[in-house]
């Protein structure tokens, strides 16, 4: 699964860090990009580690405003 997440809680590098510090360990996680901009990230994770991935966002604090479905290999 391919999609562009916005959180509330992007706001520095420190953010980054411990985001994709949370992110790391999940294996089926393929791809994890931040966006701190637009506090996003776009990330790429087999069907079967969502509750996982779900699961080290709220570990680390971030809040889930809106999530979009991507096609795989789209940039937004």
């Amino acid at each position: 699964m391919r999609e562009k997440i916005r959180l509330d809680e992007i706001r520095c590098e420190r953010c980054v860090d411990r985001l994709t510090g949370e992110l790391a360990p999940i294996e089926g996680l393929s791809e994890a990009r931040v966006e701190m901009g637009t506090s996003s990230i776009i990330v790429e994770y087999e069907d079967d580690s969502a509750d996982e991935f779900a699961l080290a966002l709220k570990k680390g604090g971030f809040r889930v405003i809106e999530r979009r479905p991507l096609e795989p290999g789209a940039f937004h």
